[in-house]
Formats: structure tokens, sequence, C-alpha cells
């Protein structure tokens, strides 16, 4: 059986159409997470599978112009490792005077890291979801801190 020679053509057009599709993909990036017991001066690092903060500022009754709420900013992590014993002490409020450093790095943007960093980590809420897939384990928390600041300008300061 012979082919026509347009088959030819559309068989390497939509080739070359498939190589298109890689560069949508999305930049990969790598979250990081110091923590560090300021009284012992201790630090250790997680991997992060994502990160995110929360600002509420504060705000007063319109009528008394009474302050109803000093305001409070959280962050929320989801780990991609298994908590190690310092990360446990800290969830059980057993080290009080923390500070740590979330760092994102695209890979292809190697040289613009972005970086949350805070003060006084008190733990808010924790839960940790096990799973029979290769990822077995899925920590995640959030905790209350007194300053935040994003890129090197505090965003909030208690």
């Amino acid at each position: 059986m012979k082919t026509k020679w347009y088959n030819k053509i559309l068989i390497i057009l939509l080739l070359l159409c498939s190589f298109n599709a890689f560069a949508q993909n999305e930049a990969k990036a790598e979250i990081e997470l110091k923590l560090t017991d300021k009284t012992t001066n201790t630090s250790h690092s997680y991997k992060l599978y994502g990160a995110n903060y929360s600002l509420n500022n504060p705000f007063y009754n319109q009528d008394e112009s009474k302050l109803i709420n000093n305001g409070n900013c959280s962050i929320s992590i989801e780990l991609g490792q298994i908590p190690d014993e310092f990360l446990l002490k800290w969830m059980a409020g057993l080290l009080k005077n923390t500070s740590g450093v979330i760092t994102m790095v695209t890979i292809n943007d190697i040289k613009n890291p972005r970086k949350m960093t805070f003060t006084d980590g008190e733990l808010a809420a924790s839960s940790e979801s096990f799973y029979v897939t290769s990822g077995s384990t899925s920590p995640q928390m959030s905790f209350y801190v007194k300053t935040l600041a994003i890129d090197g300008t505090t965003i909030f300061s208690q």
C-alpha cells in the first residue's frame, strides 16, 4: 500500500506541534521551612509541598470606636516529609521562642528566591493524613506569628 505524500507532511506537522506542549509546563519550585529555636539556637529544615499566610487587620466597633479585634496573622504549611522530634516538640508547645524562614525557589529562576520570615510561631492547629501510596503521610499545620515579613517587607507586627 502506497501512502500519499501529504500523509508524511501531516505526521511531521503533528510531531512538531507536540514539542510546543513542553513549553507550557509549569515552572518547578522548591519550598523549604527553616525553623529555629532561639532559646537553644537550634535550627532544623523541612521540605514543604506548600505554604500560605492569612492576615486579619485590627478592626473597631463603629458606634463606640472601641477596638474589637487586635488582628492576627497565621501561616499554613503542608510538609513534604515526616515530622521529626524537633517539629513534634514545637507542635506540642514545648518550644516557645521560635522563628523561621520559608523560602520558595523556582528552579528556573534561582536568583530570585521568595522569603516569608516570621517570629514567635505558635501552633494553632495540625493534622496528619496517612495513605497507602508512595507519599504515605501528609502533615499539615497552621500557626500564629507575631511578625511576618515577605521578601524583606514587614506586613504584620503585633
